[in-house]
């Protein structure tokens, strides 16, 4: 007797625990501690240590970082599909919690944009994570404005998934290739510093450049965002994200890929060569 009624409160406490979770991700715990050194706000300083707990939580990510765990052998793997699999699998919870921060970021954005057009006041509060924001998707503003703001917002949008493991795997050869296996750079990330990452055995004479190498997956992942959503080089992808945007439309990897003419020299096949990838590699992608 005793037994059964253990069973019927273990039961009843799952189906409590099943309804109460979707309730639960609306409110995702906030990791203070989550941000790089360079996305930390510099002007906050002045304002109360409560203030700037709200304005940290403001900016936080709401996922904790993936575990990191070795870069697996994919040259060992010999079954193509497989290999595809894994690879999606080992990049993808790096690339969510990326999106996962920029739509939070991004609605509190549209929530304070709103706020200026009913002409409401903004508090201390919304001011400092606004000019936070300014300043990792490096926009020099000393005055804010509806112009401001809207440019902000085409900056602070998502890069869909598949655009973003499409090209780590045209860029790192599944990654197979050096860069990616000694420095976890999927996406041929150059820096400009001696001894800032590996140098490219075909580097030519006169040149400086070195391939970035990062300590895990997420710094490789989010240089990447940070790379398309603030160089005037991806400007073109921006705006093409913002078009469809204002159209109602939704933001699809193969629309986004148009953007990077510049990503590569080779320019339009680059292109075409990431949007066959898209194409060709769908069902995986939304497995």
């Amino acid at each position: 007797m005793l037994l059964k009624k253990f069973a019927v409160f273990v039961f009843w406490l799952l189906v409590g625990v099943a309804a109460l979770s979707p309730f639960t991700e609306l409110e995702p715990v906030k990791q203070l501690d989550s941000l790089e050194d360079w996305q930390k706000p510099g002007r906050i300083t002045a304002l109360s240590q409560a203030d700037q707990k709200k304005v940290l939580q403001r900016l936080a990510y709401t996922q904790p970082l993936p575990r990191k765990i070795p870069l697996p052998d994919f040259n060992q793997i010999s079954n193509t599909t497989e290999k595809k699999r894994q690879f999606f699998s080992y990049l993808r919870p790096y690339v969510k919690r990326e999106n996962v921060r920029i739509r939070a970021l991004r609605q509190q954005l549209l929530d304070i944009q709103e706020k200026k057009q009913k002409r409401m006041r903004l508090s201390l509060e919304e001011y400092a994570f606004l000019y936070s924001l300014y300043d990792e998707f490096r926009m020099d503003v000393a005055e804010t404005d509806e112009t401001m703001l809207a440019e902000l917002l085409k900056r602070v949008d998502v890069i869909p998934e598949a655009l973003v493991l499409m090209q780590a795997a045209n860029e790192s050869a599944w990654g197979t290739s050096r860069f990616a296996v000694e420095g976890y750079n999927f996406f041929g990330q150059w820096c400009f510093r001696e001894g800032c990452g590996l140098v490219p055995m075909e580097r030519g004479e006169g040149q400086y450049h070195e391939v970035a190498k990062f300590e895990n997956p997420a710094a490789s992942i989010n240089s990447y965002f940070y790379n398309l959503n603030t160089f005037h080089t991806y400007e073109p992808l921006r705006q093409i994200r913002a078009q469809l945007r204002h159209e109602g439309k939704p933001v699809r990897g193969e629309a986004l890929a148009s953007g990077l003419v510049a990503y590569s020299e080779r320019g339009e096949e680059y292109i075409s060569e990431i949007s066959g990838m898209i194409r060709f590699n769908r069902k995986l992608l939304e497995e």
